[in-house]
């Protein structure tokens, strides 16, 4: 009897953890859902949006490219894997975060250099600092 019930709280558990995930992953598209539709509703014209050129705060600068590094954070952890450069800018641009320069690509690199929250993986990309390094990859890594 007392079997059955540790397999019923099991299961019950079970279910409960796939439904806070299912909450979790709904919760984390509604989040990218308005921050989209607070891009679009913002009145300046796009090329006033790039905090990259002149005209911004550094601390707007600073607060704005912050907020694109715990993005990056977030993709590359979604992937499960390192991540490249150009792998970053692909998804960051999608989500609306604009990078200039001729080069984008070394552009972001240095802002994730910058940042010091990420560690570099050989030729795989990148991965945060604070996170533990999927087994796989482990061996790969270098700084």
């Amino acid at each position: 009897m007392a079997r059955d019930s540790t397999r019923e709280l099991l299961a019950n558990l079970l279910k409960r953890r796939d439904e806070l995930r299912l909450e979790s992953e709904a919760l984390e598209r509604l989040i990218e859902t308005y921050r989209s539709l607070a891009m679009l509703e913002r009145e300046e014209p796009a090329d006033q949006l790039d905090l990259w050129k002149g005209g911004r705060s550094s601390r707007a600068r600073s607060a704005y490219v912050s907020e694109m590094m715990a993005a990056a954070r977030r993709l590359i952890l979604t992937a499960g894997r390192p991540l490249t450069r150009s792998e970053l800018l692909r998804e960051l641009e999608g989500e609306g975060y604009v990078v200039d320069g001729k080069d984008k690509s070394k552009v972001l690199g240095t802002n994730i250099w910058r940042s010091e929250q990420f560690r570099h993986v050989g030729q795989l990309g990148y991965w945060p600092k604070d996170a533990p390094m999927p087994g796989r990859f482990a061996d790969k890594h270098s700084q």
